[in-house]
């Protein structure tokens, strides 16, 4: 039997009381964890603590999270933290479809490999919100501030072309639940990118594009994508990326229409130009 070198041993020994950083991300509830509560850990693999607010043991997922090095003010205030997840699949766009990044709570701590039996065993290292975000591809940045001194005061929208209101909410104003923005309906066909409804998808040429889907049964039941393209020749929804499994007939879905942030598309179809929050006059830089 191989035995390890004294250096080796240390190596292994450091390893393992290695410290690592564990991060609750809460897009539903910002008071206790939920089904839309996120847990990631920058490690190369998962490890099992406990969460932040219920103290309930959780399976943290493994993945890359990099964030900038925690500054305080003269007055002991924490400014903002920079975070940045790179390699991430299309999975969290869908995640970026179905909520509103913005404002939701973040909680980053320190906990130590050897020490995993106790909620007790780990120190914050930031607890704030998302004041910004952006989804390059294959990667997310987002800018947080403490949640200390944060509470009382509406950040700005930033300096850019592209609309900041996410579609259908209190700045956009549009109602998502009319008729003409929603539809329910089952699948008449579809592949694991595709999904077809002769029936209830009958409207023009583009209608439904960066729109969102989600199933509500069938093997994808829960699952939403992001639609690129519908086919007003096929009734045809193409999904921004696959699904575990292919759409089947009679998979019931729920689909709302979406927008591209431009004003064009704020003007026409949706006549909404005056809750524009984009700034389309940016002037040139000479």
């Amino acid at each position: 039997m191989l035995s390890l070198s004294a250096t080796l041993i240390t190596i292994k020994n450091q390893a393992l009381h290695r410290p690592v950083e564990i991060h609750d991300l809460y897009l539903g509830s910002q008071t206790l964890e939920d089904s839309n509560t996120l847990h990631f850990v920058h490690f190369y693999r998962p490890i099992t603590f406990f969460t932040y607010i219920g103290h309930i043991e959780q399976s943290y997922i493994s993945l890359g999270v990099l964030r900038t090095s925690v500054k305080r003010s003269a007055k002991g205030e924490i400014e903002r933290v920079n975070y940045r997840i790179d390699n991430v699949n299309k999975a969290m766009g869908a995640q970026a479809a179905a909520h509103d990044f913005r404002n939701k709570r973040v909680v980053t701590r320190l906990i130590f490999r050897d020490h995993l039996s106790s909620y007790l065993d780990a120190k914050v290292v930031f607890d704030g919100f998302i004041q910004s975000i952006a989804f390059p591809e294959k990667r997310i940045e987002a800018t947080c501030v403490p949640i200390i001194g944060s509470l009382d005061f509406e950040t700005g929208w930033p300096y850019q072309i592209q609309c900041n209101a996410k579609f259908g909410d209190s700045y956009c104003t549009i109602n998502k639940e009319l008729a003409a923005n929603k539809v329910t309906g089952a699948a008449t066909g579809g592949t694991t990118t595709t999904l077809i409804d002769t029936v209830n998808l009958i409207q023009a040429d583009d209608y439904w594009n960066y729109g969102t889907v989600t199933f509500t049964s069938g093997n994808n039941s829960g699952d939403s994508r992001k639609i690129v393209d519908f086919d007003s020749g096929t009734d045809k929804a193409t999904l921004d990326y696959a699904l575990d499994s292919a759409v089947a007939v009679g998979d019931t879905f729920t689909i709302y229409r979406g927008c591209d942030k431009t004003l064009d598309m704020c003007t026409t179809p949706y006549a909404n130009t005056d809750n524009y929050h984009g700034f389309h006059t940016i002037p040139l830089t000479k």
